[in-house]
């Protein structure tokens, strides 16, 4: 079981100038917990969770800021043929619900794989069994 087999392809971005209002807006219609940011060249750059422009929001308030005042770095990255069980360690270990998937070859977003489809993976083993 490959991190390919279980990503979402093509992933909604956004990038570090983007008002954090409108990326929260957009998060919240689509029903996303996880951007990555990336920049002009599909590099990730950043990852901005649903938590962090929440308490952007308290902090904020209406006053403007951008993505890239509240998006983590550094990004920690998988790629997509790398096993599930990668993907699993690398989250637990650093405590985050998400990866980007990037091309190993030229670094540029892929996918992301979440806490949702690794547990949508183990269904599917458990059931089979």
């Amino acid at each position: 079981m490959q991190v390919r087999d279980y990503m979402s392809p093509a992933p909604v971005t956004v990038t570090t100038g983007a008002e954090y209002m409108k990326a929260y807006e957009m998060m919240q219609a689509k029903g996303l917990h996880h951007l990555p940011v990336v920049d002009g060249t599909r590099n990730v750059i950043g990852m901005v969770a649903l938590r962090d422009l929440q308490l952007a929001a308290r902090c904020y308030g209406s006053a403007p800021a951008e993505v890239g005042d509240v998006m983590h770095r550094p990004v920690v990255t998988i790629n997509p043929e790398s096993d599930l069980a990668a993907a699993a360690d690398r989250m637990r270990s650093e405590s985050i619900g998400s990866l980007p998937v990037v091309d190993e070859e030229d670094g540029h977003l892929v996918g992301i794989i979440t806490e949702t489809d690794l547990l949508r993976a183990l269904s599917e083993l458990l059931a089979s069994q």
